[in-house]
């Protein structure tokens, strides 16, 4: 339907065509001034661009876009889509876009695709899943929530299969790691030097007590990147140590943020002098402050590389462009953006996204132009993240962590404060780390009594209360029972 601004524009164009007359020298002249013939196309491609704005172009015109649920940053969203657009146009020869939808972090983003499939199992009205660690992707493919892709052949041959033991992507071909993962300890080196704090390398330091509120971490529920995180604690020490570990370190968090993003952010901030951190959110920040003032460790106890995923929806409302968007995002053009520095020739644009490809070539082929300093498929680690195992306990593990550390974390820091004043003997500070599952029984749990709603928040709520209880005991022990 037509306006009357529509009509009066409408109306102007036709008088400005019928008031042109042909010249005898082969253009035509109209309201003063004269078209020549030579120029007659480019005049008339002005006029569709005029017109179009007003809804007088048939909507076939109209640009085709894939929705993209995503926990990424708003400067990858950036690149990938402008990286789309003309990947999209110079192969297809077809404009393309992306429609991104963001519900927080991976773990919600995870929740949010869980329960709109429970209402809506033939399909959501989402495209693609792109961010986040393995678990989710796991889960969704269990559920058969996404469906298979295989790139083309000159883009599928390129991608590696394992890094440092994990698999980049599913066998089955239901998802894709779109890039790699590690994670470790950023460190603002300036606030140590000003406060006296120490540079660690290894994960164990940061359960010293002289490190009180200096550390920063995420909240699991929230973050899947901070689930992967503490769950490679528990695979690397084994779950009763890992367990120990991880409530002495969460003894020193200043709280417990929402996302991993905040996390980093508070560590370039100076509020915290340490932080859990994934790689890419290490070299921002480091490239923001200077390698002066931050630097980015991966602990000596254990490296873990993970995939950061990538699927197709199951009911994608725009499959073939889905299809095309992995394609893209899996092949070279899109791994470029996240190896090359921001304004390479073949790279991003505005954004160094500093992110580890899954095209093992690529790191050879741009060897000394990227600020990436490792290639995770020579890291030489003897620990080995196991997906699976993750996935198998990733709902407990992130709900016993966030009940027994998270929503206890009041009395977890006067009872660690208190043990550490009082000088308390090693066997106080494990009491102070057991979890009132064992990792078997937290197996059984996952697969019984947890898929019962009223169950789980009976089980969240007593293990927060069990917690709290331990915590203030501990905070009563006199001195007597430390250490002499």
């Amino acid at each position: 339907m037509m306006t009357d601004s529509k009509v009066r524009w409408l109306a102007v164009v036709l008088a400005w065509i019928r008031d042109c007359r042909w010249e005898p020298g082969g253009g035509m002249a109209s309201l003063g001034f004269v078209v020549r013939e030579s120029h007659l196309a480019r005049w008339l491609g002005a006029l569709l661009l005029l017109v179009y704005p007003f809804g007088f172009v048939g909507q076939g015109l109209a640009v085709e876009s894939v929705i993209v649920l995503t926990p990424h940053p708003e400067e990858i969203r950036q690149e990938f889509e402008a990286g789309f657009a003309a990947w999209h146009q110079e192969r297809y020869g077809q404009p393309a876009r992306i429609e991104w939808r963001d519900v927080g972090g991976s773990g919600e983003a995870q929740r949010f695709v869980e329960s709109e499939f429970a209402s809506k199992p033939g399909g959501i009205g989402i495209d693609v899943f792109f961010g986040g660690g393995p678990e989710p992707f796991l889960a969704l493919a269990d559920r058969k929530w996404v469906e298979v892709h295989r790139p083309v052949a000159e883009i599928f041959d390129g991608i590696a299969t394992h890094a440092n033991g994990a698999e980049v992507y599913d066998p089955g071909l239901s998802w894709y790691g779109a890039c790699l993962s590690s994670f470790g300890i950023l460190q603002n080196t300036r606030v140590q030097r000003l406060v006296g704090l120490p540079l660690v390398q290894r994960w164990e330091e940061l359960a010293d007590p002289a490190l009180l509120g200096w550390v920063g971490a995420g909240d699991p529920r929230l973050s899947g990147t901070m689930n992967n995180m503490y769950e490679a604690f528990l695979q690397a020490y084994g779950w009763e140590r890992g367990w120990q570990l991880l409530a002495r370190i969460g003894g020193n968090v200043r709280q417990f943020d929402r996302l991993s993003s905040s996390t980093a952010k508070e560590a370039l901030l100076g509020q915290v002098a340490y932080a859990f951190c994934i790689d890419y959110y290490g070299f921002i920040q480091i490239e923001a402050s200077g390698p002066t003032n931050m630097t980015f460790v991966l602990p000596s106890d254990f490296v873990s590389i993970s995939p950061d995923g990538i699927a197709i929806l199951k009911g994608a409302p725009h499959r073939e462009l889905a299809g095309r968007l992995l394609d893209f995002v899996l092949g070279d053009a899109g791994q470029r953006l996240w190896l090359l520095p921001a304004g390479h020739p073949q790279g991003p644009r505005r954004h160094s996204l500093v992110r580890l490809p899954v095209r093992p070539a690529l790191y050879t082929t741009f060897a000394g132009q990227s600020p990436i300093p490792v290639n995770p498929f020579t890291v030489k680690s003897g620990f080995r993240y196991n997906a699976r195992t993750a996935r198998a306990r990733r709902d407990i593990v992130r709900n016993l962590f966030g009940s027994v550390f998270v929503d206890a974390h009041p009395e977890l820091v006067k009872a660690c404060r208190h043990l550490a004043e009082t000088k308390a003997s090693e066997a106080v500070w494990r009491e102070l780390g057991t979890v009132p599952l064992t990792e078997a029984e937290a197996l059984v749990l996952a697969k019984g009594e947890w898929t019962n709603a009223e169950a789980r928040n009976r089980l969240r709520a007593g293990w927060q209360h069990w917690a709290e209880l331990k915590y203030r005991r501990l905070a009563a022990v006199p001195s007597t029972a430390a250490s002499p």
